[in-house]
Parts: C-alpha cells; structure tokens; sequence
C-alpha cells in the first residue's frame, strides 16, 4: 500500500482534546505546524494560552486543550470543565465546537485509566468526529497502546507492533535510550507511522477503516490489546494518532489493487 501526503488541504476547525499538557500537544505542534503549516493554539494546565503560526483569513484552525485531569473519566459530557472551556474558546478565541472535527488522544495505561467499562461506553459512543448521532457531543477516541510515545516509535521504526510495552515509562525509557524523538518528525516519517499503523490492523484481524464509523474497528483494536495485556501482562506497540490525520484528509492510503 502507499501513502499520500496532502499539505495545502483546508480542513477547517480541529480540536484535539488530550490528557497530558506537554508530549501530545508537541507532538501534534510539530505535525500542524512544522509539516503542514497551519495555525496552531492551545490552552494547557498550568501553561495557559498559547497561539502558533498565526494566519490571516484562516481556513484551517488547529486547537489543543487539556481535559482537568489526566485521566479518561473526564471527556464524560457532563464534565463542567471540558464544558466551560468550550465557552471559552467560542466568546475569547472564535473557535465554535459545534462546527469543528473533535479528537480525544488518551493513553491506554491500565494503571491510570482503570475504568475499563468506561472505556468500552467512550468507544462504542465517540465513534465519528463530527457527527454521533443522538450523543449530545461529536468527537472520536483514538487510544494509544500503552501511551502517546508509540506514535513517535511508529514514525521511526518498522514493524512496532511485533514489540509489546507494558507502561508509558518503559516505552519512553525505550525511545530516550534508542535516541529517537518527536522533534524529528517529518512528512517522510509520518507516512512510515500510517504504513505502520495499516500493518497492525492487518494483524488484527485484516480489519478496514471506517471513518464515518470508527467505533466497532475501535472496540476490536481495544479488546485485542486487553487480550495482550492479560496474556502477556503488556500491549503491543500501537497508537491511533494517525487515525484523525487520515479522517481529516491530510494522509490517505492508496491499497495496491
């Protein structure tokens, strides 16, 4: 299969909403603005806002907020936090959630985010990043498995997923001592990550992306991953991330016919 980047693509408002306030919101900085040169804001714990790359007559605004707590639980609807700052960002930043694509990054990291039966709800309900149908809120969860880092692994190495991680600390400890880093991402990179991306789905279970509906590719990808987990106390290496580049048109697989 091949991969197609595409860089002058308008993609509208996109809201990533992730869980730590330093790894994600770098990483998807050097994706939006380095790679493909779009505007770039966030607002983070501790770090307040923050704009990027700014742009006149912007066609493609890329946001990046924190949810309370680092932890899953807290992407519920009825979350007062996640709630208010939706506010914030329509009357102080001119960012409408209602009209944008929404993305949830969260680690899979089974010592943090225990409450798989909430996992399960977010996964069968968050299926479509613009449209879920009676759900009162858009948006689709993307895990990584077991954490953020397996997306800088993936754009830099081949055949990740025959590797298993049980925590997010050993796979950094993994990436520091393998000298590899997200500042060091490019197009050519990204493209690796979604080819490494299609070999696990391959693996899986020869399973096709569904992006008008992610959910039921996602509850196989997480029930395969908990069967690895119980069995081998670890996860296969694999994260979703590239997921929301490809829903939005920016990478896109061509399949050899």
């Amino acid at each position: 299969m091949n991969v197609r980047i595409n860089k002058e693509k308008s993609i509208g408002k996109v809201l990533y909403i992730v869980e730590g306030n330093k790894t994600e919101a770098l990483i998807l900085y050097y994706i939006f603005c380095k790679i493909y040169d779009y505007q770039f804001e966030s607002i983070l714990r501790g770090k307040g806002y923050h704009k990027y790359n700014s742009k006149e007559n912007i066609m493609s605004q890329v946001f990046v907020i924190n949810t309370e707590e680092s932890n899953i639980k807290t992407i519920d609807k009825d979350n007062d936090f996640l709630n208010n700052l939706y506010i914030t960002l329509f009357e102080q930043y001119d960012f409408n959630v209602d009209n944008a694509a929404i993305y949830y990054l969260f680690d899979r990291d089974y010592q943090s985010n225990t409450d798989v039966l909430f996992i399960n709800k977010m996964i069968s309900t968050l299926g479509n990043a613009r449209d879920n149908g009676g759900y009162d809120r858009q948006g689709l969860l993307l895990l990584s498995y077991p954490a953020i880092e397996s997306f800088t692994l993936s754009n830099f190495e081949h055949h990740v997923f025959e590797e298993r991680k049980e925590t997010g600390k050993e796979l950094k400890q993994y990436l520091h001592s393998r000298h590899i880093n997200h500042q060091n991402i490019t197009e050519e990179s990204l493209m690796c990550a979604v080819r490494e991306l299609w070999e696990a789905l391959q693996k899986i279970g020869k399973l096709k992306l569904d992006l008008d509906d992610f959910r039921e590719v996602n509850k196989k990808i997480f029930d395969f991953e908990e069967k690895e987990m119980e069995s081998n106390k670890a996860y296969r290496i694999l994260s979703l991330l590239c997921v929301s580049l490809l829903d939005l048109g920016l990478l896109e697989i061509e399949e050899e016919t």
